[in-house]
């Protein structure tokens, strides 16, 4: 069985199974460009505006929304929300700009719902239509960054809740690892001693600044452009509707949003996202370098410093017997990297505005989402499977703080820069102990010297 459906362009036929329509039809065919759909996520936060918008639409104007249309759209809306009919929406997520065709391929599968529960047959949008009724007292340039700053808000809630478990774990690392001497390293060359601890505090010090600077940026994110329709003038939208449709979705929602003060501005620019994005970034250039950190003082365990044990989750090599990679902190470095790519793509496309609309946005919501995304699992896979599980080789801490160049800065207080200098220069290359060259000067007795490099 098929059923047909026509619009401007001209007529096509569709299998009767599907809930989607003649846009949708035209989108799908046209945009056959990643295999990627938008997420569960998307279909949800897009159907509760519609949900949201249904209930103000009918508050105000029920002339032109009736109660028991509404009430199908609602219930339709409920029926995609809990989970039902997400393979109807099948539009890549590269799409026609501004995302009309997600925005379209939404209203299609809600009227289609909508009709069937009111016992009718899809298609019959004499009743209830998709532009019409779903779509009502909006447009894809309000309804679809509306739709992306839901999202981001959703999924910032899981990305935030990540970051906040990393922090403890790198605090709680940071107690453990208190009394575990090491040497210190800048330049890669041997530097003044620290602890292990030290380093997993400074760590947890640097991601707790990178979940504040998130969430300011956050804060920018909960101005919704819904209300604002075509070009930000609400045209097509009863009294009182911006703040009815805002009111909806945040009782629904559970967050803190709010209507823009300034409908042409909040659609115009989407620098909002950049900043999101940037706190991502920021935070992914950080993890990045904890990763490396691990790496190296993971590498070895013959040839390397080998200061650290972590978990074996895997054999790390097909030719090579008993290798472990680091593979975990490979995997974070490879998520990070990603992130930064996509912080470029994304400035790409908020600058790419003209006038009243961004019609870039669909490519700002993938990269955005898909940052959220894999960082949140990531920091996930980070943890549990690595940062929980580190041990410190106290052997070789002690061993190399032992042979460090970098100790002898300790000595400077009692003899004096230039001599530590020279003392160093002197068993770098005669291959001497720094400890038998002090006692030469006679400054300082063994018992002293032993005082000061134990750091006492």
């Amino acid at each position: 069985m098929a059923r047909k459906e026509k619009d401007v362009i001209g007529e096509v036929e569709l299998p009767n199974g599907v809930y989607y329509g003649v846009n949708t039809f035209r989108a799908m065919n046209n945009f056959r460009i990643s295999g990627i759909v938008e997420d569960t996520d998307h279909i949800r936060c897009m159907t509760i505006i519609k949900r949201s918008a249904a209930i103000a639409n009918n508050k105000l104007n029920p002339d032109k929304l009736p109660t028991d249309k509404k009430d199908l759209i609602v219930k339709a809306s409920d029926l995609i929300i809990s989970g039902k009919f997400h393979d109807q929406f099948v539009i890549d997520v590269y799409q026609a700009g501004a995302g009309t065709s997600f925005n379209m391929n939404t209203n299609e599968v809600i009227a289609n719902v909508a009709l069937e529960e009111g016992r009718r047959g899809k298609g019959e949008y004499s009743y209830i239509h998709p532009n019409d009724h779903v779509n009502m007292s909006q447009s894809t340039n309000d309804a679809y960054p509306t739709l992306m700053r839901i999202s981001a808000t959703y999924k910032a809630q899981r990305y935030m809740d990540e970051l906040r478990l990393l922090i403890k774990s790198m605090e709680s690392k940071a107690k453990e690892f208190v009394d575990v001497k090491k040497p210190g390293r800048t330049h890669l060359q041997d530097a003044a001693p620290v602890t292990l601890g030290m380093e997993f505090s400074a760590y947890a010090y640097t991601l707790k600044k990178n979940l504040k600077d998130f969430e300011n940026a956050l804060d920018f994110i909960l101005e919704l452009n819904i209300g604002g329709t075509a070009t930000g003038t609400g045209i097509n939208t009863p009294p009182g509707y911006q703040k009815a449709v805002v009111q909806e979705i945040a009782k629904y929602t559970g967050f803190n949003f709010r209507g823009s003060e300034n409908l042409p501005g909040i659609m115009e620019f989407q620098s909002d996202f950049a900043r999101l994005q940037n706190a991502v970034t920021t935070c992914a250039l950080d993890i990045n370098k904890i990763a490396n950190d691990t790496r190296l003082m993971y590498s070895g365990p013959g040839t390397g410093l080998h200061e650290i044990f972590i978990p074996a989750v895997q054999q790390g090599s097909s030719i090579m017997p008993g290798k472990i990679n680091p593979s975990i902190a490979e995997a974070m470095n490879m998520i990070c990297h990603s992130v930064v790519g996509a912080q470029t793509a994304l400035n790409m496309s908020v600058q790419a505005g003209q006038f009243e609309l961004n019609v870039m946005m669909p490519n700002i919501d993938f990269e955005l989402s898909r940052s959220l995304d894999i960082m949140t699992n990531g920091m996930k896979m980070f943890r549990t499977l690595l940062i929980d599980g580190i041990l410190p080789n106290r052997e070789a801490c002690d061993d190399h703080l032992s042979r460090s160049f970098g100790s002898a800065a300790l000595l400077n207080p009692y003899l004096g820069y230039d001599t530590v200098a020279r003392i160093v220069r002197e068993a770098l290359e005669k291959h001497v102990s720094i400890k038998e060259l002090v006692m030469k000067e006679g400054k300082i007795s063994e018992e002293q010297y032993i005082k000061i490099m134990s750091g006492r």
